[in-house]
């Protein structure tokens, strides 16, 4: 074969694959950041602790309305997809936990699922966990979430 040849085949091939590769890396970074469908009657999730506080360990001010709030608000951060852009800040949730308790909390920031956070967590004042009367060393406890 010659270079043409080899050139061609080359060319050929990487034209074939090149966009099967190019959309399977981004398909993947997609999804890895996409939240579990959210259920009507029950969404499923991961409560975990935050200090929403002013130099607390929830960074800056609240994504939704640029505040921050101190306990003993009960206030959560959703993960990126159920933050969906903002669509639920100032909305309220309730969240039932596995012991058969539920509180009721504000959305007032995003949980960043490209940065670190989980698709599927709810992050909660520690209100929230005494109000479901859970303990905040556990770090993480599986609940369950709806709007109301």
């Amino acid at each position: 074969m010659n270079k043409i040849g080899v050139f061609m085949l080359f060319f050929c091939l990487t034209i074939t694959h090149l966009p099967s590769l190019t959309n399977a890396k981004h398909k993947s970074n997609h999804h890895r950041h996409r939240s579990p469908a959210y259920v009507p009657s029950g969404t499923h999730a991961i409560l975990t602790v935050n200090n929403f506080a002013r130099g607390g360990d929830g960074g800056g001010a609240s994504e939704c309305d640029g505040k921050f709030h101190p306990l003993p608000q009960r206030v959560v951060a959703l993960s990126t997809g159920w933050y969906n852009h903002g669509v639920r800040c100032g909305r309220m949730i309730k969240i039932k936990a596995r012991n058969g308790r539920s509180t009721v909390a504000k959305v007032v920031d995003e949980c960043d699922s490209r940065h670190g956070c989980k698709n599927n967590i709810v992050d909660a004042s520690e209100t929230v966990w005494k109000d479901l009367r859970l303990n905040t060393d556990d770090g993480e406890v599986p609940v369950t979430w709806i709007m109301l």
